[in-house]
């Protein structure tokens, strides 16, 4: 039997990249996987390729679309075994050239639509699951910068660390539940938000309005050269470190920020 068979998950920002992959992943171990994503074309076509998945495409900076996406994951699957808060982009800046909207959508998409969805699902834990429940899992994305600061990334980070709080609170809350909430902290990942604007520029459309995302080759070179490793990781070496957290062998585990940074402690 797969390892995560008869199981249902949902996960968010599963149009592209980590979380595309994280889809994909859950689903080849048996799980039934609802793909939520802000483009729904994207989310569709994830879904479509997916057998059994559905998509439901929201905008989770939209204070009413957590109980929306969790709802629907509770309809398509008659519970919920699996939560991944993966959405998520970066917007650059120095503290000195950060404007006010900046540092609100960095902890609103990281810290705020985390918090909305996990509440949506609490809600229904305290009604549907006890300490003999069912081990359920809540893996929550966070990002070494989240643990150790990263330079012109001061929103970002504080977004990122806020996951950390996150996560080791409602390890002690939910325990009774038999739920384990962790967090995995990526270094570079190999997705559009990392990609070289100098070669494509890549524009993610946020609440109708443009916003440029990438690296420059310089910053991609040191991300590689960081690693004792030598490379930057991919979407698929993200999605075994989420799993590792989604499995049963993971059942003992919980409070913890794994990080998964290619040996980048810094």
């Amino acid at each position: 039997m797969s390892s995560l068979e008869g199981k249902s998950a949902l996960v968010t920002g599963a149009g592209r990249g980590i979380g595309e992959a994280t889809a994909r992943k859950l689903a080849a171990c048996g799980a039934r996987v609802l793909v939520n994503d802000l483009d729904a074309d994207v989310a569709e076509a994830v879904a479509a390729s997916i057998p059994g998945a559905v998509a439901f495409p929201a905008d989770l900076t939209d204070p009413a679309a957590a109980d929306a996406v969790v709802g629907a994951a509770l309809e398509a699957f008659g519970g919920l075994d699996i939560v991944v808060n993966n959405a998520g982009y970066i917007w650059h800046s120095a503290i000195h050239n950060m404007s006010d909207e900046q540092w609100d959508a960095m902890l609103d998409i990281h810290a705020s639509a985390q918090f909305r969805i996990l509440r949506a699902y609490g809600r229904w834990l305290r009604q549907n699951a006890s300490a003999d429940s069912p081990t359920r899992k809540v893996v929550n994305i966070s990002s070494t910068m989240g643990v150790h600061g990263g330079a012109t990334q001061l929103a970002y980070s504080a977004g990122k660390a806020a996951v950390v709080g996150i996560t080791k609170t409602l390890a002690k809350e939910w325990g009774r539940f038999n739920v384990t909430v962790n967090a995995v902290a990526f270094g570079a990942i190999e997705t559009r938000l990392t990609s070289p604007y100098e070669r494509e520029p890549n524009i993610s459309v946020v609440k109708g309005q443009p916003r440029k995302v990438g690296l420059s080759l310089e910053q991609i070179e040191a991300a590689k050269q960081a690693s004792p490793l030598g490379r930057m990781g991919t979407p698929e070496d993200a999605a075994n470190s989420i799993y590792l957290m989604c499995a049963p062998e993971s059942d003992w585990i919980t409070g913890e920020v794994i990080l998964a940074s290619g040996g980048v402690r810094s």
